[in-house]
């Protein structure tokens, strides 16, 4: 077990579906994942007025506006951010807390706020809704890059939710399908988090603090106040673990490794798809 990864760590995340490892990340890693995240941000902003946002690193997803900057799928095509996660303690400590024995990164999201107003909030949400997988080991590791306190936009998450036997139709799904019978409304997902006795908690945490949040649980962020200068960053990538198998989802928009002749349902996802970058027992170790 890593010397980070507390019972008291594993219970909460068990309990409320999302834990907090303080200080998981030294400050000489915060700082060279800022610098690469500042580098690709800098591409994107230079080139983008020349040849559009999509197209200086290949199939980036990319969005700048009133304060709010969003980056998905930099990981794959960054060797600097795949070394910097592959060469730390990043896949042991998600593995520790979820009771995983192997980790394959997956996707990867980047979120910068600078502004100050209600848009830099984060709309409520639970990642599963549109995954093709079906298992627990799925979480988002949430790495603060810079401190996040009550105005700087902290997660907020639905305590308990992680335990949810059903799934939510996405206010991003695919039009004019049919949901298999346990996906629930959207609407259903966002009364719950307005009801008066819904059990949110805020998690204010320092840069190189790691939260962990289950694949089920309902989670959204706070708007940075007025008051507040700066930014705020944080660096979140999505691991598959050893309970994970595909299934379709037809809901959800295609997935990259859909069409594989290697995908078979209820299989796991193959490591020549997705390579496993680290084994307990074996850390480290890249297929």
């Amino acid at each position: 077990m890593h010397p980070k990864v507390t019972p008291d760590i594993i219970d909460t995340y068990n309990d409320v579906g999302v834990t907090q490892v303080p200080g998981a990340m030294t400050q000489d890693w915060v700082a060279a994942m800022t610098t690469v995240i500042d580098g690709a941000l800098s591409t994107l902003r230079t080139d983008a007025s020349q040849f559009g946002p999509k197209k200086m690193i290949p199939d980036i997803q990319y969005e700048d506006q009133d304060g709010y900057v969003r980056m998905v799928n930099l990981y794959q095509r960054l060797p600097e951010m795949r070394d910097l996660v592959e060469n730390s303690d990043c896949a042991q400590i998600v593995a520790d807390v979820i009771g995983s024995d192997t980790m394959q990164p997956w996707t990867d999201g980047t979120f910068l706020k600078e502004g100050k107003d209600e848009a830099t909030a984060t709309p409520w949400h639970n990642d599963e809704c549109l995954f093709p997988l079906r298992g627990h080991h799925a979480p988002s590791m949430w790495v603060a890059l810079t401190d996040v306190d009550l105005s700087n936009a902290p997660l907020q998450t639905l305590a308990g939710s992680n335990k949810d036997p059903h799934r939510y139709v996405s206010s991003w799904a695919l039009d004019g399908v049919e949901a298999p019978s346990n996906f629930h409304p959207w609407d259903e997902l966002l009364a719950r988090v307005h009801a008066p006795s819904a059990d949110i908690r805020v998690w204010e945490v320092c840069a190189g603090d790691m939260l962990i949040i289950h694949p089920k649980t309902i989670h959204a962020s706070l708007p940075r106040t007025a008051g507040q200068s700066g930014r705020r960053i944080g660096f979140s990538l999505r691991w598959i673990g050893s309970d994970i198998r595909y299934e379709y989802n037809p809901t959800s928009k295609k997935s990259p490794f859909q069409d594989s002749p290697d995908i078979r349902e209820g299989e796991p996802l193959p490591e020549q798809i997705i390579p496993v970058t680290w084994r307990r027992n074996t850390q480290n170790t890249a297929a």
